[in-house]
C-alpha cells in the first residue's frame, strides 16, 4: 500500500517522491541510529518501526524547511531516549530481584565466512558505541555512522556545532580505548566504518 504520495511542497526538488520511498531511503540509517544507541539489533527495528508510524502520522507538519532524513533523524532520538528511560526506570525497580539484563556477548567463530565475521564485529561495536554516554552516543552514531554532517548533527540534536565536535572527540577517544581491550574484536580482523556498514 503506498502511504501519503506528495510529502513535499511543489517548490521542493523531492516533491515527487512517496512517504513509502523516502522511508525506504532512510530505513537502514534509521536502524544503525537506534543499534548504536541501544545496542540490541531486534530493538533497533522495533522502535524504528515506531518512528517511521509517529513519521507517518505527524507528517502534515513537515514544512520542508529541514530534510526529511534531519526530521526523522529527531524521532528517532527522541523516541529512542523516551526507551531508554523507561527501560532504566525498569531496571532500577529490577535491580533488588537480581535481574541479569537481556544483552548477551556475542560468541566468537572460527567460521572464516566474511559475512558472519562482519557480523560479529558489528555486534561487538555496536554493542560498544551503546555503552558511551548518551550524549557521545547519539553523535558519534549520526556522524560516523549514518555520514551526517556536523551541522546536521547539531540541528538534529539542538546544539552548537562546537559541541557536536567536542562530543564526538570524546566519543572516538572513548570508543578507542574500548575497543582496544576488547579481545573479541582485535580477533576478528580489520573492517572499515561506513554509513553502508562494516567493508
Amino acid at each position: 500500500m503506498r502511504l501519503k504520495q506528495n510529502l513535499y511542497g511543489a517548490n521542493h526538488a523531492e516533491n515527487s517522491a512517496t512517504f513509502e520511498d523516502l522511508i525506504a531511503q532512510n530505513e537502514a540509517k534509521i536502524v544503525n541510529l537506534i543499534y548504536g544507541m541501544v545496542g540490541n539489533l531486534h530493538t533497533a527495528q522495533d522502535l524504528a518501526q515506531e518512528a517511521f508510524l509517529k513519521a507517518f502520522k505527524a507528517y502534515d507538519t513537515f514544512e520542508g524547511k529541514a530534510k526529511f532524513s534531519t526530521w526523522l533523524y529527531r524521532i528517532a532520538v527522541n523516541i529512542t531516549l523516551d526507551y531508554q528511560r523507561k527501560e532504566s526506570h525498569k531496571k532500577e525497580a529490577l535491580c533488588t530481584e537480581g535481574d541479569p539484563g537481556d544483552q548477551q556477548a556475542p560468541t566468537t567463530t572460527s567460521d572464516p565466512d566474511h559475512k558472519c565475521q562482519k557480523n560479529a564485529v558489528k555486534e561487538i561495536l555496536f554493542q560498544q558505541i551503546a555503552q558511551l554516554p548518551e550524549q557521545q552516543r547519539e553523535v558519534f552514531v549520526l556522524r560516523e555512522i549514518n555520514g551526517c554532517s556536523t551541522k546536521e548533527v547539531a540541528e538534529i540534536l539542538s546544539c552548537s556545532v562546537e559541541l557536536v565536535k567536542w562530543r564526538l572527540h570524546k566519543a572516538r577517544s572513548e570508543l578507542r580505548k574500548k575497543l582496544q581491550g576488547e579481545v573479541r574484536y582485535r580477533d576478528t580482523g580489520h573492517y572499515s566504518l561506513t554509513p553502508h556498514g562494516l567493508e
